[in-house]
């Protein structure tokens, strides 16, 4: 099974070393999901951010997909 890596960029990088093995068609639903649980635990303080950027990688470091978000 391939390994897919979650990477965030708040103003600094936060690069997943680890990654997690999943099929590529569930890629984009386990970004949503860590993305939101992510939001989830820094609550309002997200405001204090100029935004963020949460992209996957596959193994040869091809981004599968990418989220931005901002807030206002």
């Amino acid at each position: 099974m391939p390994r897919h890596f979650f990477h965030l960029r708040d103003g600094k990088d936060h690069i997943d070393e680890d990654g997690v093995e999943m099929l590529e068609d569930q890629v984009r639903g386990a970004a949503v999901t860590a993305a939101g649980e992510a939001l989830k635990e820094l609550g309002v303080e997200f405001f204090h951010h100029e935004g963020w950027r949460f992209w996957v990688t596959d193994e040869a470091g091809k981004t599968v997909c990418t989220l931005r978000l901002t807030g206002s």
